[in-house]
């Protein structure tokens, strides 16, 4: 049964790589051991959400879980719709939203939820537009709670988005060399005044 899943997963993330390759990161899920890093990154409190941006095929929701957050605790946005429909099927209890992340915040208006903890992003926001860029740091520090920040796991060792810009910190917060390809797990906060 396993085996049938990570096969189906795998030609599914495939499948939407050949058809969109700028859409995806990468040319596989991501692995097990980045999903635990950016599971051990996340702020989350009992009562709290965690927002997943780009949910792909659900490896790193999977690693949320492992860590003991709730499903019915985890948000994830997924635009494509062949990709929402197998996150729906796999991730049974979680909010799995067919929608469009740079519209967050009127996504998360329409849903029962509270506070937000973590916004994660696994959106290949190397090379995408700075609009782009721009609305999804905006939308996601929009709807996390005060003091809470963003990650976004990436496989560049230099910052995904432009930082300094954007007006936000961005620190490589862990290195995950056992994954295809090594990926880097990101962590912006908003500047620390005075």
């Amino acid at each position: 049964m396993q085996q049938t899943r990570l096969a189906k997963e795998g030609e599914l993330f495939f499948r939407q790589w050949l058809r969109s390759p700028k859409s995806m990161g990468s040319v596989i899920p991501s692995s097990k051991f980045l999903a635990r890093a950016v599971a051990n990154e996340v702020a989350w409190q009992p009562g709290q959400f965690v927002v997943e941006l780009g949910g792909g095929t659900g490896a790193i929701t999977e690693g949320l879980i492992a860590r003991g957050i709730p499903r019915e605790n985890l948000v994830v946005i997924e635009l494509d719709g062949s990709l929402a429909g197998f996150l729906k099927e796999r991730l049974p209890g979680s909010l799995v939203i067919q929608g469009d992340a740079t519209r967050l915040d009127e996504i998360l208006a329409r849903q029962p939820i509270g506070q937000v903890g973590t916004v994660i992003s696994g959106l290949p926001m190397v090379g995408m537009p700075p609009e782009f860029q721009r609305a999804i740091i905006e939308q996601g520090f929009k709807n996390v709670r005060k003091g809470g920040f963003m990650l976004q796991y990436s496989y560049s060792p230099v910052a995904p988005v432009p930082a300094e810009k954007l007006g936000i910190e961005a620190r490589i917060a862990r290195f995950v060399a056992l994954n295809v390809p090594p990926a880097f797990v990101w962590k912006y906060t908003r500047p620390q005044r005075g």
